[in-house]
């Protein structure tokens, strides 16, 4: 009865090491994929720092994010119409507050002048001709920017004062605005005085950003949803 225990012993011995082996598969296929602490740390540090565009975009502090991207002249009063609709629909029918709401509008490309101030449209009758807009009250081209007094299609608050005073942002394209200025400049003008101008007669509440294409990135980076305005 003695004897048999030998071989038994050397099975139950063999058994556990190799349980261990298995057991220790999964530890080591783990070791061997993961990075080693110094690439860990070297990849943190590559990720480039916050720069003034991400950090204004942080300082959205609403849950309900939302990027207008007003591209045409068409695009421009119907980006505030949409920032209006967006917030008063989701108070009147969820129970949001203003603070609850981050809103960008966009203006870039042929929508670029809505960014502007009354002072610009009246120096300069070319950004309504760029845009074809007519006022409606003197039915000739806009020497003013519209959205800053008249609501669109009569939606109350729907205008750049409306939406100032509920906390929306708006972003303008610098991109664009160089060359509007150029355009403005023609020949013989000062462009770069032109555009300094342009991004120093800006509506309230709004930025210069390094084109609207980049805003619309970094926004989206940053959780806000993307609607096109036109």
């Amino acid at each position: 009865m003695s004897a048999p225990s030998a071989p038994r012993r050397s099975f139950v011995t063999g058994m556990f090491k190799g349980v261990a082996i298995i057991g220790a598969a999964p530890a080591l296929s783990a070791l061997a994929c993961a990075p080693a602490p110094e690439a860990t740390a070297t990849m943190a540090s590559s990720a480039p720092p916050p720069d003034a565009l991400d950090t204004w975009v942080a300082g959205f502090t609403g849950t309900h994010k939302c990027l207008y991207d007003c591209v045409g002249a068409a695009g421009g009063p119907e980006g505030i119409l949409f920032a209006r609709n967006f917030m008063t629909a989701s108070q009147e029918g969820l129970g949001t507050q203003d603070a609850d709401m981050s809103v960008i509008v966009s203006f870039r490309h042929f929508a670029t002048p809505y960014g502007f101030n009354d002072a610009m449209w009246a120096k300069y009758p070319q950004l309504a001709g760029l845009i074809n807009v007519q006022d409606p009250t003197t039915k000739k081209l806009a020497a003013r920017n519209i959205p800053l007094h008249d609501e669109v299609m009569g939606f109350s608050g729907a205008s750049i004062p409306g939406l100032v005073a509920r906390g929306v942002q708006f972003a303008v394209c610098g991109a664009a605005t160089t060359f509007v200025a150029g355009m403005l400049a023609g020949a013989n003008g000062d462009a770069k005085a032109i555009e300094a101008e342009l991004s120093g007669n800006l509506v309230p509440n709004a930025r210069i950003v390094p084109a609207g294409v980049v805003i619309v990135q970094r926004a989206q980076k940053g959780g806000f949803a993307y609607t096109f305005a036109g």
